[in-house]
């Protein structure tokens, strides 16, 4: 049986999992205490533990699936973009884990140098991520096509959200994240696809989604 199908709707779970439970910010605080407060809530390590956990399984689901799957070149160039950004979600994730250690120092108006680093590395990760997934999901029609607007839609939010909240300061944009977890319900898509075809068709049945 193949194990790249299940790693990807593993990775789609733990995403959506990690999203709903992300802290949202006190809109009544400010400053160093709002960024203390939200940092330091309890659901941070679950959330971002499971956030780091989708983009290890999809970076190991991806390369299962190129390895298995024969696709059109662009396809499979784009499929591995999305391997090195999810690789880069994983080296962004553990300092956005690890930040949480730093609500004392954030509080205190100290520096908090995990945090900046997971700032920084997001501005080059989530883009190369959601772009390259948008990309192959169009070039590699593995799903239906309603699978794949989601894709596409869910990849650019994803690539525009830490632009968005960071340099240029929009935080009421932060819902582009939500968007972004679009890709989630194509990554499933395509995992579903790969069990249905793994057990092999029924008569008259689609080969997947």
């Amino acid at each position: 049986m193949k194990w790249w199908p299940w790693t990807l709707v593993a990775g789609a779970v733990a995403l959506v999992s990690g999203g709903m439970l992300h802290p949202e910010e006190d809109p009544s605080l400010t400053g160093h205490a709002a960024e203390a407060a939200w940092i330091g809530d309890p659901l941070w390590v679950p959330s971002h533990s499971l956030i780091l956990l989708s983009s290890i399984l999809f970076a190991l689901g991806l390369t299962g699936l190129l390895r298995d799957k024969p696709l059109p070149a662009a396809a499979r160039r784009a499929g591995w973009i999305a391997v090195a950004g999810a690789v880069l979600c994983v080296v962004e994730n553990v300092p956005h884990l690890v930040a949480h250690f730093e609500s004392d120092a954030a509080a205190a108006g100290h520096s908090t140098p995990f945090l900046n680093t997971h700032q920084v590395l997001a501005l080059l990760a989530f883009p190369v991520f959601g772009l390259s997934v948008a990309a192959l999901a169009v070039l590699g029609k593995l799903t239906n096509p309603l699978f794949t607007v989601g894709a596409v839609v869910g990849g650019i939010a994803w690539s525009l959200g830490p632009w968005a909240v960071g340099p240029l300061g929009l935080e009421q944009l932060d819902v582009l994240f939500i968007i972004g977890m679009l890709m989630a319900l194509w990554f499933a898509a395509v995992g579903v696809g790969g069990l249905t075809r793994a057990k092999g068709p029924k008569a008259g049945q689609p080969t997947g989604l």
